[in-house]
């Protein structure tokens, strides 16, 4: 059994591997050709521009007004289009480049390496019941195993699962959109390449969502709205007039001067939309395309099908209206420019733009945010679909009824390299429950107890866990592994460790089960106190809503099991020959019948002496 899943995982790395390898390959390739197009386009485009200015000037000197409106008619027309084609190559490059670099990460989880991937480090709570024992988040973290987020609300989503447990219901749910999205890399490599092409690092919703909040107060005001109509239609038709000789050339000026007025009034709710949405049209870019992108696929799973429908707003869909939105912007943000101003001064744009921004504020403003949570949703779902096409060796965990239930077949930790991972098999229940697990040092203990924690998280979060079978009951996981002394505060490591288990006891309630992992109990402390505060901790617990493993050097701790009914020992074991120590870091029944620190310390050069 062993021999075929180390063949089995040897198989699906070497599939996977090539998959993203080729994928890599071919978005090289096109990335270069793109390269190459765009540096063609730049010098058409340079060469277009000399010879239309030589022409327009020769055209000039010959005093010919038709010639030379042919010219600049010619001109204007043919660069406005290289310079449109030059921007969607560009466009595309920078999607490509996008595209290539994900199945360049693809291939770094694959070995193993996770140190350029964003490590979540604020997301990390440090009284959090499991955050930083499971490596969680940070260097080398399950976040970034799992994560391929391209927006803010997809990571802050992602975190929010993998700290809070689903119930059955959402995460079967889960599980079946991910089944359903591992297939379809294609989609979920494109829907993460476009909101990072689009999106870039100064990008930032928070402004934009204040100013959603905000009144509408130029929008339902209807001088503003008679002035917008009115005056840039009386200014024209003034200036005209005065043209032709038919009034006073004074009186447009007039008209210019009230649409001073009518711009001063605004110039701060101008600033301000511009300076909330200025970080902001980029992001809108990423959430414009992958939204389209999700419109245009058809999906069977139904969950997914659910997400899709929320885009959607009086029968137009989001994308659509995003769009417009982006187009408001895109001109009102063109006020940087100096001829925005002149014609500003005529038409009073700022007002225009400010009504149609206001406009579509008021009539999206109840989706818009939606429509983010739900981007975020889709990425957390796409994220976990892509856990799964690189690791399609990794089970799914099944939820059962029964309560306290924990038991899985070839488990292993998720970030360990495949050649360095033992995996276990465990089956473990019943309420109050606890498996005393003694060992040697560096065993195994520690990984195992972290082991059962990160799969138990993956499993209640609805994403593939590494183990070749993996059941457990809806409950909340607790460690207690790494408690460390604090400087600054006056707290020993053995009174964190006591804070910790103080928690651990106020978490469990009647409600969830919890299972608790507690590393190393007491070991802060000399050897008959913790031993006899070792029982008593594990006598209480024995009497609680949970159930759990606790791991200890204290051989003599395996003797409550005569006490106390369903705790029940397990072990790690070492073998020594001569000067060396072996490991096998395999769970066996029983207690620890070897000891190796006296060893390992003369391995480090300490003298023993019998």
């Amino acid at each position: 059994m062993l021999l075929l899943l180390v063949i089995l995982k040897s198989y699906f790395y070497k599939m996977v591997s090539t998959q993203f390898q080729e994928r890599l390959q071919h978005f090289q390739q096109k990335s270069k050709a793109l390269k190459v197009c765009s540096t063609q386009y730049a010098w058409g485009r340079s060469f277009f521009f000399v010879a239309c200015t030589v022409a327009v000037v020769m055209a000039a000197d010959a005093d010919s007004e038709i010639t030379l409106l042919s010219f600049l008619t010619v001109f204007i027309s043919g660069f406005t289009l290289l310079l449109r084609k030059h921007q969607a190559v560009k466009k595309a490059l920078k999607f490509n480049e996008q595209l290539v670099q994900i199945n360049r990460e693809e291939l770094n989880r694959l070995a193993g390496n996770y140190n350029d991937f964003d490590p979540g480090n604020e997301f990390t709570a440090p009284c959090h019941p499991y955050h930083i024992d499971l490596n969680i988040f940070g260097k080398h973290s399950v976040f970034q195993l799992i994560n391929r987020s391209a927006t803010r609300f997809g990571r802050q989503l992602l975190a929010k699962w993998l700290s809070h447990p689903a119930d059955k219901a959402t995460v079967l749910k889960r599980q079946a959109a991910v089944k359903a999205l591992a297939p379809l890399i294609d989609f979920r490599q494109e829907m993460q390449a476009q909101g990072r092409a689009a999106a870039g690092e100064k990008t930032e919703t928070a402004p934009l969502l204040d100013w959603m909040k905000e009144p509408c107060a130029v929008y339902k005001n209807k001088i503003y709205t008679v002035a917008s109509a009115l005056l840039p239609l009386c200014t024209t038709a003034t200036i005209l007039m005065a043209c032709f000789g038919l009034i006073a050339t004074g009186i447009p000026m007039i008209f210019v001067a009230v649409n001073i007025i009518v711009l001063t009034t605004l110039s701060q709710r101008a600033k301000d939309l511009y300076q909330k949405t200025g970080s902001s049209n980029q992001l809108l870019k990423a959430f414009e395309t992958q939204i389209e992108l999700i419109e245009i696929t058809d999906f069977k799973d139904e969950y997914l099908r659910a997400l899709k429908s929320r885009f959607v707003h009086d029968q137009m869909k989001a994308s659509r209206v995003i769009r417009k939105l982006q187009y408001i912007l895109d001109n009102f943000h063109n006020r940087q420019n100096l001829i925005y101003h002149v014609f500003n001064l005529l038409f009073i744009l700022d007002l225009y733009w400010i009504l149609r921004a206001e406009k579509w504020k008021e009539n999206i403003k109840t989706d818009i945010v939606p429509w983010f949570e739900t981007i975020g949703e889709w990425e957390c779902l796409s994220s976990m679909a892509a856990f799964h096409f690189a690791k399609p060796e990794y089970a799914f965990a099944e939820i059962s009824d029964r309560l306290f239930t924990v038991q899985g077949k070839g488990v292993g930790h998720p970030l360990l390299k495949d050649e360095n991972r033992v995996s276990n098999t465990f089956d473990f229940s019943g309420k109050g429950g606890i498996c005393l697990i003694t060992g040697s040092n560096m065993s195994g203990k520690s990984t195992f107890l972290r082991t059962v924690g990160v799969n138990a998280v993956l499993g209640l979060m609805g994403a593939p866990v590494c183990a070749a079978y993996f059941t457990l009951s809806c409950l909340r996981v607790f460690t207690s592994m790494r408690t460390e002394d604090d400087l600054k505060k006056s707290v020993s490591s053995f009174y964190a460790e006591l804070k910790r288990l103080k928690q651990l006891l106020g978490a469990i309630d009647s409600k969830t089960p919890v299972l608790f992992m507690i590393d190393e109990i007491l070991k802060g402390t000399n050897s008959e106190d913790r031993h006899k505060g070792a029982i008593a901790l594990i006598r209480q617990l024995n009497q609680q809503h949970a159930f759990g493993f606790v791991s200890t050097h204290d051989m003599s701790l395996g003797n409550i099991t005569n006490e106390l009914k369903g705790v029940k020992n397990y072990s790690f074991n070492s073998v020594i020959a001569g000067d060396e120590i072996t490991f096998d870091y395999t769970l066996t029944e029983g207690i620890c019948k070897s000891l190796n620190a006296t060893k390992l310390m003369q391995k480090m050069g300490v003298e023993i002496i019998d």
